[in-house]
């Protein structure tokens, strides 16, 4: 006989599966833009019951991407009302048919972002960030010389949401997760290398080495030269 705790995890599991695989659907459009999901449906789908559908269409109406309402049920939103930096949100555009837009849009984001972070960074010099950064590069080296290509994008993310802390600024902080989703989207890419390169380390010593000497300039260069190198036509760099 299943324990309780395992018939939780098991639920979970199952609200977390309803939720990712509507969310694809969505934005693959096989849900398109203004049409009805019945929840009936949806339960016989996944063999789910009505309370876990609900609760997963809930999570789907926070990220904006479908709408509930009394006696008119539930309905898909256009594109244009979801959350466009939820991480979810995120993964799902990039992994669909309009993916190598996203993946620009997302450059672009980071672009505005992170060379501004890194400039105040080197400003503000928080000490916990500090740690964080110089620790996520060591293990992003470690990642190198092992050819370690999920350790390298563990470590990288990391590295890159300390940056965005690091500005000291509570606003670009709130964007730290649209950073990690960003790279995480692009790194789960099929047509992503499993080689780590050695130039991407490189970049990131730059990076941090200009923030460590106080060099706001040079931060804020050292950081938009590493993103120039994540085109998405371009192999991976960060």
């Amino acid at each position: 006989m299943a324990s309780p705790r395992a018939g939780g995890r098991n639920l979970r599991n199952l609200h977390a599966r309803i939720v990712d695989e509507l969310g694809r659907l969505i934005v693959e459009g096989v849900y398109g833009a203004e049409q009805p999901i019945v929840p009936e449906d949806v339960g016989r789908r996944f063999q789910a019951s009505r309370t876990v559908v609900r609760e997963a269409l809930r999570v789907l109406e926070s990220k904006g991407m479908v709408t509930a309402r009394p006696r008119v049920g539930t309905w898909t939103l256009p594109p244009e009302k979801w959350d466009a930096i939820d991480p979810d949100v995120i993964a799902w555009r990039v992994q669909g048919p309009d993916g190598a837009h996203h993946l620009r849009e997302l450059l672009e984001l980071r672009l505005t972002i992170e060379p501004q972070a890194a400039r105040m960074a080197a400003q503000h010099r928080r000490p916990d960030e500090l740690a964080t950064l110089a620790a996520a590069y060591e293990l992003m080296a470690d990642a190198v010389e092992r050819q370690d290509r999920i350790a390298f994008e563990s470590a990288d993310c990391v590295f890159h949401a300390a940056l965005v802390r690091a500005s000291g600024n509570a606003l670009i902080a709130q964007l730290e997760g649209p950073v990690v989703a960003a790279l995480r989207a692009r790194a789960d890419l099929p047509e992503v290398s499993d080689h780590v390169s050695e130039h991407a380390l490189v970049l990131h010593s730059r990076l941090l080495t200009m923030v460590l000497a106080k060099n706001a300039d040079g931060a804020e260069s050292a950081c938009h030269r590493l993103l120039e190198t994540v085109s998405p036509y371009h192999s991976p760099a960060s």
